[in-house]
């Protein structure tokens, strides 16, 4: 997405107000934001995706929440570290395939999906050019070189969709925690982030429409 720059001060309030919007009125934890992301930081929550954005502000909330420990209910603490190994988790599935991510979606096998999930297009009803079948060829997948290509591929897809459903999760436990009331599920929260996803695609990347239909960004 040429020229986004990330807001912390943006994402806060698009993120309350996505929620707002979607799930009714929930208490937004406070923020602090430290020190500066790294490239690959900047590429996992900036540029690309928005949920992992808003996952990576709870993150960062929770500075303030830690320096409060010895004062929490053990149920509390118990939640917090569920939250926080789900979260970190998600990230580092991000870090470790959003490289590969970038490349399959230039390759146009993979696609964002209609639901907040990135879609593995030999599945789908897309015309994939005979280079990309050869280069991505399941016969190749044992093959120690050859095979290297669809195996990205499959383990990108699988490992990139659980790190999203893993930071929907956090999301949802950080919210729990500030607002009883807040009944979002992990489909809900990807569902509200789809139109992000799919916004910060490139062009030429393919995306799904609400019909089902998979279309290159024009």
């Amino acid at each position: 997405m040429t020229g986004t720059r990330f807001n912390p001060t943006f994402v806060v309030f698009a993120t309350g107000l996505i929620c707002v919007r979607c799930f009714g009125t929930i208490v937004v934890p406070p923020v602090t934001i430290t020190g500066q992301k790294t490239a690959i930081e900047r590429q996992i929550i900036g540029e690309q995706t928005e949920l992992e954005k808003d996952v990576w502000m709870i993150s960062s909330a929770r500075t303030a929440e830690h320096a409060q420990l010895d004062t929490k209910p053990k149920e509390t603490l118990k939640d917090m570290q569920q939250e926080n190994a789900n979260i970190n988790r998600a990230f580092l599935k991000f870090e470790l395939f959003s490289a590969s991510l970038a490349e399959l979606k230039k390759d146009r096998v993979v696609g964002e999906s209609n639901k907040g999930y990135v879609s593995n297009l030999f599945s789908e009803k897309v015309a994939i050019s005979d280079e990309m079948r050869k280069k991505y060829a399941a016969e190749y997948a044992d093959e120690p070189e050859l095979g290297r290509p669809y195996r990205t591929l499959l383990q990108t897809v699988k490992e990139i969709n659980e790190g999203r459903t893993l930071a929907a999760r956090g999301y949802i436990q950080s919210q729990k925690r500030a607002n009883k009331a807040y009944k979002a599920t992990e489909k809900d929260v990807l569902l509200s982030q789809k139109d992000k996803y799919q916004q910060a695609a490139l062009k030429g990347e393919y995306v799904q429409a609400a019909s089902g239909a998979w279309a290159p960004k024009p």
